[in-house]
């Protein structure tokens, strides 16, 4: 009962957000309790699951809240403005190579394998020049989150430390097969970018373009009103501030969400001294703040539900009973195939704590090499990752970019699935992945 519940739960939860019947901070908060009673927990157990996972997402909330307030002040001061013109100029303007910029600099600075920290740091960065170029938001999501996917595989990146905890493999030994995927990813991910950029940019009017190749100072950000010149003192010192708290997010000297914090508390006096100032300056951005926050203080009801209630792990189980006989060999591909699609059903934990050992069990035992299996699974999961509602670094995402969970699963999802379906193949093709004897 509980397996058929799971399912009953994420299928609706996903079908009623997609079709915008309800919205995610209602479908996270009720569903999840109501299927928790009508499976037979009494209301003090379900709090206690709620509380678990109020707990595990705490620290990602307060690093929403208060990263969303941070940027929101460095944007009202221009921080980017420069890098924005900068970009544009070397681009000469041109949604295709904005594009491909794009992918490039997220597969560098994903390369810590953090997805906060990369959102963080692209997002903001690259929003204002996709507004500037009529480009979609839609669109940068989508190449930031999926590329992010791509080279999240690196042995330090969350998702392969769960795969060599789970399966007893030395991290690096299981990427070190990966390369070659990852690179095809990459080139994947490179050419999306230059089919996209070259349909956005034969939207833009040429006026457009010609206008942004010689005046960069079009389409400043609405926070004209706020901003410093990049000669001034104060400017300096947010760029100083910012690379101080990136710094800290890219080393881990000090918690992501308390960077933020700490970081808006020398932001505001720096740049406002004025205490009403201040005050509106949170007013002006405390909406979307306070919106993402609220999905995702929301999600930890599901997030809970779905680990205290065993549903994850009986989930799991059940999509092995359903196999037909003399699959096992083939197993690991199968679940990799369907990669993306579980990967929005399962969090990382529950992906690769729950399902993983019991895919484990049974490929090894009709010959299929370990590694091969935790290659599988990391290939199939992880270009979705962006796009999946159980992942809370995702809130932060759409936070950032101003768009929808809704419009970023519809737009992104078959770039995602398709990126990795064909890195499966060549995996299997390279023999990264093989099957059983």
């Amino acid at each position: 009962m509980i397996t058929t519940l799971g399912f009953v739960m994420m299928l609706g939860i996903i079908s009623l957000i997609l079709l915008r019947k309800m919205s995610p901070v209602v479908a996270f908060t009720t569903i999840p309790v109501a299927i928790c009673l009508l499976a037979g927990f009494t209301p003090g157990e379900t709090g206690g699951f709620i509380k678990s996972g109020l707990i595990t997402v705490a620290p990602t909330a307060a690093l929403f809240l208060f990263a969303i307030l941070y940027f929101g002040i460095m944007r009202d001061r221009g921080l980017f403005d420069p890098l924005v013109n900068f970009l544009i100029r070397r681009t000469g303007g041109k949604p295709l190579a904005v594009a491909l910029a794009t992918v490039l600099i997220t597969a560098s600075v994903h390369l810590d394998g953090v997805g906060a920290a990369t959102f963080l740091l692209v997002i903001p960065a690259l929003l204002p020049i996709y507004k500037r170029l009529n480009m979609s938001p839609n669109l940068l999501l989508m190449l930031v989150g999926t590329t992010a996917g791509v080279i999240n595989m690196v042995p330090w990146g969350g998702t392969t430390a769960r795969a060599a905890a789970t399966t007893g493999l030395d991290a690096t030994e299981l990427w070190l097969g990966l390369i070659p995927v990852q690179l095809l990813g990459l080139g994947m991910m490179l050419l999306i970018a230059a089919w996209l950029g070259l349909r956005a940019q034969r939207r833009v009017p040429k006026s457009l373009g010609a206008a942004a190749t010689f005046d960069t100072s079009l389409g400043q950000p609405e926070s004209r009103e706020f901003g410093l010149s990049p000669r001034s003192v104060r400017y300096w010192c947010n760029v100083a501030l910012t690379a101080a708290i990136l710094a800290c997010l890219f080393t881990g000297t000090f918690p992501l969400y308390a960077c933020f914090m700490v970081g808006l508390g020398i932001a505001l006096p720096l740049n406002f001294p004025d205490l009403n100032l201040q005050t509106e300056r949170i007013k002006a951005h405390a909406a979307d703040a306070l919106q993402m926050s609220l999905v995702m203080m929301a999600a930890a009801v599901l997030l809970g539900v779905l680990s205290g209630a065993k549903m994850s792990d009986a989930m799991a189980l059940s999509i092995i009973d359903i196999l037909p006989h003399g699959s096992a060999q083939y197993l690991h591909v199968l679940v990799g195939f369907f990669g993306v699609p579980l990967g929005m059903i399962f969090s990382p934990d529950a992906y690769y704590f729950a399902l993983l050992p019991v895919i484990r069990d049974v490929a090894v035992a009709a010959g299929v090499p370990l590694e091969s299996v935790a290659r599988a699974m990391l290939i199939g999961e992880n270009t979705g990752f962006a796009i999946s509602p159980v992942v809370p670094s995702v809130y932060l995402a759409l936070a950032l970019a101003g768009v929808e969970l809704r419009k970023h699963i519809t737009y992104t999802f078959f770039w995602a699935w398709s990126v990795s379906l064909l890195m499966l193949t060549f995996a299997l093709l390279t023999g990264a992945v093989q099957l059983g004897s």
